[in-house]
């Protein structure tokens, strides 16, 4: 006798890439000796555990203006946290929105951080095309195309998803066909910044297909990294909903980057009409929206502790990326052709010259301890490994069988020196 799962069940008995690969390595993980630098974590080290706990005080302290935190909330969110959010981009100008443009939106909380809003989009959208950048955010395009979505995905450059290509491909599609647009701002895994002028660019040719189509189109911009670009002269964005003319673009944020994953904060600011209603009755559906307690708390640390711990953790995440930038010098140039990263979040997405690192690849086997050469792999025990993410998980393009996402947000620097060596013995056993 068989389950009678439906179409979606039955896609998800079958492991993603990513989920084969992180399960085979985390099956015998050895702390302390292996390297795991594709998981995203964020710097341990700046998660501000005594202002956490000073806020959960304050917030018991204070049944009235905290109302019921232990117990359940709305759908919508806590009124707090989400007036909190909106003072915070008012205060640090982000994105240049204004009252005006929080008066005419709604800020909707998730259910368990940015990606339950991601899936709550999936699940009220109807299955069709959706349009984002390559290389892509592999979790969520796999999450999608499990849902019967079809992926395309636009070249970008340094200035972000490249709408000439995508111009030029949109002619190659039935446009009643498309579902919606999911742009990641951050890159993820690239980490490459889009442009102000790419984002309005992107929004207008949404509002035209919108009107050839005659249906709204939506325009999902995922700010997820925006808090973190810890370069200065790289801080000043523009949020894409500001060149939203048909009420089509929403913009989705989350604050596990810059107070802490635990907390599960994602939201979204979205026009007050169908899809925020859809949203929040998703929400509603699945246990209402995230944890009380955890909204209040993140409402607290906005209100009173942002200003430091923004410098705290992007000063965290430069420093590290300039030490690993001085370590690709020292041991990667010769096989290096190029990288993206060090401006924002915490990863490096390196391009090789000639260098393969999917699954299988000289490079993968040396690292994974898997080469059949008990001097390489280890005698009694197998030599420290490293894990990372392949550029083949992120991408279809060809030449992302000679790339590979490096994420820099957890360990500390002298781990990160040791996994560059290895990485360059991997390259030089490759090339032979």
């Amino acid at each position: 006798m068989e389950f009678q799962f439906s179409e979606l069940a039955q896609k998800s008995l079958i492991p993603s890439a990513i989920n084969q690969l992180t399960a085979e390595f985390a099956e015998d993980f050895r702390e302390g000796k292996d390297i795991n630098l594709g998981v995203g974590y964020v710097n341990d080290k700046t998660i501000p555990v005594d202002a956490i706990q000073q806020a959960y005080s304050e917030i018991i302290a204070d049944p009235i203006r905290y109302r019921n935190a232990l117990n359940y909330g709305g759908a919508d969110g806590s009124p707090n946290l989400r007036n909190s959010i909106k003072k915070y981009y008012l205060q640090y100008h982000i994105g240049a929105l204004t009252e005006e443009d929080f008066n005419v939106r709604k800020i909707l909380i998730g259910a368990n951080g940015a990606t339950s809003i991601l899936d709550s989009i999936s699940d009220i959208m109807k299955p069709g095309i959706v349009i984002t950048a390559d290389p892509y955010y592999y979790i969520y395009t796999e999450t999608l195309e499990r849902k019967g979505f079809k992926i395309l995905a636009i070249p970008e450059d340094e200035h972000g998803l490249k709408t000439d290509i995508l111009q030029q491909k949109l002619k190659e599609i039935n446009p009643d066909e498309i579902s919606f647009f999911y742009i990641v701002t951050v890159n993820n895994p690239s980490t490459v910044i889009l442009s102000t002028e790419r984002k309005k660019t992107i929004v207008e040719i949404a509002e035209n297909l919108s009107e050839e189509t005659n249906q709204l189109i939506p325009v999902v911009f995922d700010k997820a990294y925006e808090d973190i670009i810890h370069n200065p002269e790289l801080m000043n964005t523009v949020s894409g909903l500001k060149f939203d003319n048909i009420n089509q673009v929403v913009e989705i944020g989350t604050l596990s980057k810059i107070l802490a994953p635990a907390l599960r904060i994602g939201y979204i600011i979205t026009p007050n009409n169908a899809l925020a209603d859809a949203l929040t009755q998703r929400t509603s559906d699945i246990g209402f929206s995230n944890s009380l307690i955890n909204q209040e708390i993140s409402s607290w640390l906005l209100d009173h502790y942002i200003q430091t711990q923004k410098e705290n953790v992007n000063k965290g995440y430069q420093e590290k990326a300039d030490f690993i930038k001085q370590m690709f010098s020292k041991y990667l140039s010769d096989y290096i052709d190029f990288y993206t990263g060090g401006d924002a979040a915490f990863y490096f997405y390196i391009t090789f010259k000639n260098i393969k690192t999917g699954k299988g690849s000289k490079f993968f086997n040396y690292l994974s301890r898997i080469t059949g050469d008990s001097e390489i792999d280890g005698i009694e025990e197998k030599n420290p490994r490293l894990i990372y993410i392949p550029g083949t998980i992120c991408s279809k393009e060809p030449k992302a069988q000679y790339q590979l996402r490096l994420s820099y947000g957890f360990e500390e620097p002298a781990i990160f020196e040791q996994a560059i060596k290895l990485m360059a013995e991997a390259c030089e056993y490759a090339m032979k």
